[in-house]
């Protein structure tokens, strides 16, 4: 038999180290408002349902951190996922001796955190999915090795557990699992990770397909963030799907058992929902890109030069812009992949006597990698917004895309609509979300041009037909109520002469392009709210809605540090939630359990005091988290080293 241990705390019941002090906790920290629109208002909430549901003789579903199902045969049984174990109580309460086999199908914490609860000489056997069996047997070696700065990769890895779990069975597309009177058949149905299996079979007289995370309801996901596979794969986890509804289809099931959501009956009309969507989405989502064409250093006006490359140099590399002065000084914007021989050749082009000053649109790699090369002989002041400060100053504090593995120190810090006058010019800095939250927006008159500095929210088109987009990642941070509704409201308050994007020619709007780009921004906010099965959209499009702060931590042993967790409550309601933090054997602190209210509409962070004994190697913190009262499993992780 399974053996479990279980602590009850504020009437919740968790895994968890425990909570060493009765004194009270830091008081939490109130960060804002998130951003929301008062006309999308709503009352929906975290749906809490009966713990368990018969949906036939053998076969019942049990909610927990997600859908775990159980297929009875006499006093044995098999479950399709684990959740956090809250299936081994439902078992007991049904007469069930003995759960043989676990099978899992995908990594993610939701599905399988509780099976590092159970005694390691249990007799369940774990079946997983064999390309993803190093998440869950090398675990170690994965967290050791997992890249946090550059990186492109946006497949949801980091949604992995925090240690190993001994597994006894790797399953491919095809394979059969024998069980008594009930085979299982394995299928690959990659959608939400690029490796989820679900499996078939015949239970009670109808054709079942336990699919994972493949769809939540007729024309709806759990959430959209899992689905952007490769930075530039816009649309990769929508093409992936299709291929797995195909798979399915094939198998004609009767009934079809999501991860999240409830049991579908009509699986070809609920797939043909989600095919809808995509075709949506395919049009609305690849860039309307019409890639940099020009290589070389060239004026746009007499005080506006692109500064170009070197020959051979990636074209998509070219994000530098400079502003002239009229003394021979010059302001950057962006300074990414460009080399200093690009430096020389401006001054010597333009009658440049120094690079004065030096602006970032954003925190990606290819706008600011080289900064520092600016600090050798130029003596470059860093004017940095103040959205973006902490991430350039501190990147090991965040889980971000395209992060630099170095600080880059602000000289002065742009506040929200900040005029500054540089030499002859008034530069107005304003916050320009969209392709991300960190973002800053630049306009000035150069030459008798409104000139403005977008940054990568969005390009010269490539199809003068098709509606202005831009760049939706989801892992950059994006807010579905500002983003882009944002970015082209700002625009069309400013009405720039000239626009001039990072990785294509300048271009000059028109109010009738302007009002496109605002209409394409509305109309992805109400596919992604139709799409996203959640009480509100942006927990399924706001990946980090609940996050440690800082992100990673590098602390030797014996040593107290600090995390904070940072909730966003993007419910039109006030939430309470409880906290269980999972903490490995080294690492202590009081109050690891927590529970409190997020009015509505805000963020807030939670401290917690912790320390390390031992201080050897990298370990994993994770979050438990109750949201009004459905428990949602262990959201957020930290990195400890």
């Amino acid at each position: 038999m399974w053996t479990r241990i279980v602590l009850v705390l504020c009437g919740l019941t968790f895994s968890l180290s425990g909570c060493q002090s009765s004194s009270d906790p830091p008081p939490l920290r109130i960060i804002g408002k998130v951003p929301f629109d008062e006309t999308r208002r709503h009352q929906t909430d975290f749906p809490v349902k009966d713990t368990w549901e018969q949906l036939s003789e053998n076969l019942f579903l049990i909610r927990d951190t997600c859908n775990v199902y159980l297929i009875r045969q006499g006093d044995d049984a098999v479950l399709i996922d684990f959740g956090s174990g809250l299936a081994l109580n439902v078992a007991s309460e049904l007469g069930i001796n003995r759960i043989s086999r676990v099978l899992v199908t995908h990594h993610h914490r939701d599905q399988v955190q509780g099976l590092l609860d159970l005694d390691p000489d249990r007799e369940i056997e774990v079946v997983v999915p064999e390309k993803e069996a190093h998440l869950f047997a090398g675990v170690e070696q994965f967290w050791e090795g997992v890249r946090l700065y550059l990186n492109y990769d946006l497949r949801s890895h980091f949604n992995t557990i925090r240690q190993s779990i001994p597994i006894d069975r790797k399953v491919n597309g095809g394979d059969i699992i024998e069980w008594g009177q009930i085979p299982l058949r394995v299928f690959e149905t990659p959608g939400q990770t690029e490796h989820s299996v679900s499996y078939s079979g015949s239970i009670d007289g109808r054709r079942v397909v336990f699919s994972g995370d493949l769809i939540s309801a007729p024309g709806k996901v759990h959430n959209w963030f899992d689905l952007h596979w490769d930075y530039y794969g816009f649309t990769q986890g929508i093409e992936a799907s299709e291929t797995s509804f195909e798979r399915i289809e094939r198998e004609d099931p009767d009934l079809l058992l999501p991860s999240h959501g409830e049991p579908i009956s009509t699986v070809s009309k609920a797939f043909d929902a989600n095919r809808a969507v995509h075709r949506i989405l395919r049009e609305m989502l690849p860039p309307n890109e019409l890639h940099r064409t020009i290589g070389e250093m060239r004026q746009i006006t007499p005080h506006l030069v692109h500064l170009g490359g070197t020959t051979g140099q990636a074209l998509g590399n070219l994000t530098s812009y400079a502003i002239l002065s009229e003394s021979g000084k010059a302001l950057l914007y962006d300074y990414g992949y460009a080399s200093l021989e690009q430096i020389e050749l401006l001054k010597e082009k333009y009658g440049v006597s120094t690079i004065d000053v030096a602006t970032f649109s954003h925190y990606h790699d290819d706008h600011l990698i080289r900064a520092h090369d600016l600090l050798r002989d130029q003596r470059t002041d860093f004017w940095v917004f103040q959205k973006m400060v902490d991430v350039l100053e501190h990147p090991e504090r965040y889980r971000l895309p395209c992060l630099v593995p170095f600080p880059i120190r602000a000289d002065r810090i742009l506040k929200e609509g900040e005029v500054v006058r540089w030499e002859e010019y008034e530069l107005e800095f304003f916050h320009l979300p969209g392709q991300t939250e960190f973002h800053q927006g630049l306009v000035t008159l150069i030459d008798g041009r409104k000139v403005m500095f977008a940054g990568d929210n969005t390009w010269n088109k490539a199809d003068p037909d098709r509606s202005r987009n831009g760049p939706l990642v989801p892992q950059n941070e994006y807010f579905l109520d500002g983003g882009f509704i944002t970015c082209a409201k700002k625009m069309l308050d400013y009405m720039p002469d000239i626009v001039c994007p990072a990785h294509t020619e300048e271009y000059y709007p028109t109010r009738e392009d302007l009002n496109e780009f605002l209409d394409w921004a509305y109309r992805l906010r109400d596919t992604m709210t139709a799409f996203i099965d959640q009480p509100d959209p942006n927990f399924g499009m706001d990946y980090r809605w609940c996050h440690f702060y800082p992100y990673r931590t590098l602390e030797t042993g014996n040593a107290e540090f600090q995390l904070e967790l940072v909730i966003r409550n993007h419910l039109f309601k006030d939430a309470d939630v409880a906290v269980a933090l999972q903490v490995p054997a080294d690492v202590t602190g009081a109050h690891l359990s927590r529970s409190f209210r997020v009015p509505a509409k805000t963020a807030v962070a939670v401290p917690f005091q912790l320390r390390r004994t031992l201080g050897d190697g990298r370990r994993i913190i994770t979050a438990d988290i109750v949201f009004n009262n459905k428990h949602l499993g262990e959201v957020a992780e930290a990195v400890l080293d």
